[in-house]
């Protein structure tokens, strides 16, 4: 891609000028010389030379072309990233009414407390629902990549680069940071299963997850195992030792 060019002549005469690019005047030349019948040459013809004055003044010309295309280019860079953090908040936002809605059942049917008992029980029901949803720092930190993540898909997010985004974040993780972590993913055992609920609460699953056909595995062969039918034995009755042995 270079700057188009457009070349004219007077009808008269057999030089050739370049076209007045900076004024975009069309009755004179890029060096100023004035045109009274100007004629175009086509845009498909090279002339072997053209006016050394109007070729002096191309870098000018050049300059000023590409000047405008990087102005151009930055403020439709600024545009997307203003539509970006739109949309990332937006984003954001979803993300955190879904975790409210996934918050604990109420619990109906209980008996009548006293006001006081009632009281300090809610306190500590409102302190265990900021403690859960309050996102700690490396999990905070686990959600955002794996929302990056989730964003180019619709339905379901491959295990693969599910294992593989988890396996970069933990490896940047320090010793200590790897045991703080695995405290704060508590009762859901390991970073991947948390992420596989974490996808589910998007609205999203986790495909070929091994997770999900181990466990299911694990409960078949346990079952098998359990309500196995116990054999028969083939010892008949009615006879004895001594009779068999005859």
């Amino acid at each position: 891609m270079e700057p188009p060019h457009n070349y004219l002549r007077e009808t008269s005469s057999s030089v050739v000028h370049h076209g007045d690019y900076l004024n975009r005047r069309e009755d004179q030349a890029l060096c100023g010389v004035p045109f009274e019948n100007p004629a175009q040459l086509g845009p498909t013809i090279r002339p072997a030379e053209v006016c050394p004055d109007c070729e002096a003044r191309l870098p000018e010309y050049h300059l000023t072309w590409w000047r405008e295309r990087a102005e151009a280019a930055t403020a439709e860079l600024d545009e997307l990233r203003v539509k970006y953090r739109q949309l990332t908040e937006h984003v954001d936002n979803q993300r955190r009414q879904v975790a409210r809605s996934q918050g604990p059942p109420e619990v109906s049917g209980e008996s009548p407390e006293s006001p006081g008992e009632g009281t300090g029980e809610a306190q500590a029901g409102s302190t265990a629902e900021q403690g859960e949803t309050t996102p700690t720092p490396l999990l905070d930190q686990a959600r955002k990549e794996l929302l990056e993540l989730c964003r180019p898909f619709d339905e379901a997010v491959p295990y693969f680069r599910v294992k593989n985004s988890m396996d970069a974040f933990s490896d940047k993780l320090t010793s200590d940071e790897r045991v703080l972590l695995a405290q704060e993913i508590g009762a859901d055992g390991s970073l991947i299963r948390w992420c596989t609920r974490e996808i589910e609460g998007l609205g999203l699953r986790v495909a070929n997850n091994p997770v999900h056909a181990d466990a299911d595995a694990m409960m078949d062969a346990w079952t098998e195992d359990y309500y196995q039918t116990p054999k028969k034995t083939k010892r008949r009755l009615g006879w004895s030792r001594s009779h068999d042995a005859g």
